[in-house]
């Protein structure tokens, strides 16, 4: 059997004052309330763009008018479709960096998405040091180039990420026993060192230019990741 994850971004930076108020109109009580204890606009403009991205891709994914799903939280806090009679059970994943949201769908599958700006000023090598593996962290203190190592840091971290939001753990799973390999063409090799030895299979590309986005899903037979810009 073939699934499908449908994954898109959009690039916030270029929206205009309407075209936030239209994001907004398509959030609920719940959403708005969070919205507004937001302390800077453009944190206001990319939460409101990503949560209305989700929620119109759901409809374009599901049908349905995209201001009516509604969204419950599990004992672990990660929030997921509300049951729709007769709608097919959807999981999603949400993130939003610096100028940039994204969200991936799929139909009973554990999904995580995260998308991330690779020209951030991080101290990337001490950040390895504490949470990757000691591979992980080897082969980026090879890397001559300051900029090789700092995308490659970025790939890591987005894979990582994604991986953490599907299981719905976070920071909880230590990090340094998510391990991963990631070759000139961008095929990753899951190399966990804990007990997951779930099927898993993980995309990872460059959303827009000067970014790297992540998905990662939980599936036991072929999978289609559809990936594009709204």
């Amino acid at each position: 059997m073939r699934h499908s994850v449908r994954v898109r971004t959009r690039v916030t930076d270029r929206m205009t004052d309407p075209d936030v108020a239209e994001a907004v109109a398509l959030l609920d009580l719940r959403e708005r309330e969070r919205l507004e204890h937001l302390r800077f606009a453009r944190d206001r403009r990319d939460y409101a763009a990503a949560h209305a991205l989700l929620r119109t891709e759901l409809s374009r994914y599901a049908g349905g008018a995209p201001e009516a799903w509604r969204f419950v939280q599990d004992a672990r806090g990660k929030p997921a479709v509300a049951d729709v009679p007769g709608a097919p059970a959807l999981s999603f994943s949400l993130s939003h960096a610096r100028g940039i949201v994204a969200c991936a769908i799929a139909a009973g599958l554990p999904v995580g998405v995260d998308v991330e700006p690779i020209d951030r000023d991080v101290h990337d090598m001490e950040i390895a040091r504490r949470f990757f593996s000691t591979d992980e962290t080897a082969r980026l203190a090879r890397m001559a180039g300051e900029q090789e190592r700092r995308t490659h840091f970025f790939e890591l971290w987005t894979l990582k990420e994604a991986y953490a939001k599907a299981v719905g753990l976070g920071l909880a799973q230590p990090w340094s026993t998510i391990a991963f390999e990631v070759d000139a063409a961008r095929r990753v090799r899951f190399v966990p060192t804990h007990a997951d030895r779930s099927a898993w299979q993980f995309a990872l590309c460059e959303a827009v230019r000067g970014t790297r986005l992540a998905v990662a899903v939980n599936i036991g037979s072929q999978i289609a990741f559809d990936i594009d810009s709204a």
